[in-house]
């Protein structure tokens, strides 16, 4: 598995019933919902799921991310972390 694969990263499943604030929080409307999430900023937000090698895929192109770089272009405040 693809969480198996990466040690180092949480893969968490968030049940939308019993946390109905943080999926609010999230902005989560339908279910199943992917995020990731890398130095408290949203990087990744999408409804559905997706097939492991798209899965592997998109861990690689998280962890990608020039983080300066996408911190420069949020308004002041948008960092979560």
């Amino acid at each position: 598995s693809v969480s198996a694969k990466h040690p180092d990263i949480v893969f968490a499943k968030i049940d939308t019933e019993a946390e109905q604030d943080l999926a609010r929080a999230a902005g989560i409307s339908s279910i199943p919902t992917l995020m990731a999430i890398r130095d408290g900023i949203v990087v990744f937000s999408q409804a559905g799921a997706l097939p492991e090698p798209n899965l592997a895929n998109l861990v690689q192109a998280v962890r990608d991310v020039d983080m300066n770089a996408l911190r420069a272009t949020l308004p002041s405040g948008e960092e979560q972390g």
